[in-house]
């Protein structure tokens, strides 16, 4: 059996690290996955909680998370790279599908994700509300790439050669690969949503700077982006309703509006980690 290689970074992560590990493992035979957790300036027991589970552990001062994934990637062994968010729990069953369905693309640069699901179950009406709507939308409906787990072919990793320095890694694979050799595979993964409306919008923030950085260096929008225009239709067309849609303007107006304080203020770098979804 060939080996994959799985690369988790984590940045202050001992509260949910030991969750998404034990999922990952828990039906995996023996060196089938070569799991490499690159903690990255974590001040807490990160570190140890991974060494508890049969995984290489890498420790960086720097709390980085795209020197987290460069890091990672020089050291991965396997035929196949996945790259998973310390926070996601991923089961057995769902990582061994998206490693055999790169592996049956053969030599063809790919680039491949389960569906996500995310965990409301904690969160506030207005983030319940737009993850309604978000879920609806052409990036989650018809091209995500990312949000937590993506899986790269030997081509695939070629291709996007080392990771930039970019804030939205996620963003910047996608955009690297044609909607033809982006592959959606069997199994879900889940990710727990922000509790407060407050987090979402500061997590949104993030993702809005690192989307308008990957538009300046590639001197193009993202075709495939959540625009207004997408949300009008899905809500006529009655995959939205107005009360989500409503919620959804909301709370992306409010993440843009702090985008653009950040990026104004020198702050758009600022660690975003949502700590509400911890725990």
């Amino acid at each position: 059996m060939s080996t994959a290689s799985v690369i988790v970074p984590a940045h202050n992560e001992e509260s949910v690290l030991a969750r998404g590990l034990a999922a990952m493992l828990a039906g995996a035979e023996p060196a089938e996955f070569d799991v490499l957790v690159v903690s990255n300036g974590s001040t807490d027991r990160t570190a140890e909680r991974a060494r508890s589970f049969p995984v290489r552990v890498i420790e960086l001062a720097e709390a980085s998370k795209v020197a987290a994934l460069r890091a990672g990637t020089r050291e991965a062994a396997g035929d196949i790279v996945v790259y998973v968010d310390a926070d996601v729990v991923l089961p057995t069953s769902t990582l061994r599908a998206l490693v055999s369905a790169l592996r049956e693309a053969g030599d063809q640069p790919r680039v491949g994700c389960p569906a996500m699901v995310t965990d409301t179950g904690e969160s506030s009406w207005l983030v319940r509300s737009w993850y309604r709507a978000w879920a609806e939308l052409p990036y989650v409906a018809a091209s995500m790439v990312g949000s937590g787990v993506f899986g790269l072919t030997a081509a695939g990793s070629a291709r996007l050669g080392e990771f930039p320095d970019v804030l939205n890694d996620d963003g910047f694979v996608r955009r690297a690969f044609d909607p033809a050799e982006r592959l959606t595979t069997a199994g879900d993964f889940t990710v727990k949503a922000p509790r407060t409306a407050l987090a979402l919008v500061r997590r949104r923030a993030r993702i809005a700077i690192g989307n308008r950085d990957l538009d300046e260096r590639r001197g193009e929008r993202d075709a495939g982006a959540n625009g207004i225009g997408a949300l009008l239709r899905a809500t006529r067309a009655g995959r939205i309703r107005w009360p989500d849609a409503f919620s959804y303007l909301l709370i992306t107006v409010l993440a843009r509006g702090l985008a653009q304080w950040r990026r104004r203020t020198g702050t758009r770098g600022a660690w975003s980690t949502d700590q509400t979804s911890r725990g």
